[in-house]
């Protein structure tokens, strides 16, 4: 038994039918996207997996670079810290070598001190005509002591003598001016004590002899130079 369509749905059908083949042709272009789009999406897999196993790659070397730059200096921090130790070792030991050997000097020194004053006068002196007096860079004195000899032979017109001697105390230097036959006024004192060419000579060998000298004295005080009378 036929059965009857309507005109409406016919002409419906018929629509249809007709967008058929514009449906289909989207389809196939759709297809198409499609496809193109996988072949994109594999390419950048592809890449992708590319870029991840070059960046797998560099992260293991740059691992393993580090792992043994890490290695390395570890092992120069622990020479390192060896050769400090050993360095402070000698370093101590020398010390106390330089120590002992310090030690052993200044008991050899003592005992040639006590042996030197041993052999001193007793009383010592004590100083005279001493007209400058400097220290020098451990206070051992040196001193600038004036010496008069007179004729007593010589009634009239007294003449002297004078004798300016400079003398460390320490280590013994000295240096000496004469000057003779003169009047036994102080102003003739002073002029020779003030003389560029004597006294004031000596006094500036004195001073600059103080600043550098380092030399301890035994007793701050004189052995007799000559046997002068003294400047009065």
């Amino acid at each position: 038994m036929y059965r009857i369509i309507s005109t409406s749905r016919l002409t419906e059908l018929e629509a249809h039918a007709s967008a058929l083949p514009m449906a289909r042709a989207q389809c196939d272009r759709l297809e198409k996207d499609l496809e193109r789009e996988k072949v994109r999406a594999a390419d950048l897999a592809a890449a992708l997996e590319t870029a991840g196993t070059r960046a797998r790659q560099e992260l293991a070397d740059v691992r393993e670079r580090t792992a043994t730059e890490v290695a390395e200096a570890v092992s120069a921090a622990r020479r390192t810290r060896q050769q400090t130790n050993t360095l402070i070792t000698e370093a101590q030991k020398r010390a106390k070598d330089i120590e002992a050997r310090a030690d052993a000097k200044v008991r050899e020194l003592r005992a040639e001190i006590e042996q030197l004053k041993a052999k001193l006068p007793d009383p010592l002196p004590d100083p005279q005509g001493v007209v400058a007096r400097y220290e020098n860079l451990v206070g051992a004195h040196v001193d600038l002591t004036l010496y008069v000899t007179e004729d007593p032979a010589v009634t009239w017109c007294k003449r002297v003598d004078l004798l300016l001697v400079l003398l460390c105390t320490g280590c013994g230097y000295r240096k000496e001016e004469t000057r003779d036959g003169v009047t036994g006024s102080p102003r003739a004192r002073r002029e020779f004590l003030n003389d560029p060419y004597d006294g004031a000579r000596l006094k500036r060998l004195a001073q600059e002899h103080a600043e550098t000298c380092r030399a301890v004295t035994l007793q701050h005080t004189h052995a007799p130079l000559r046997a002068i009378a003294p400047a009065t």
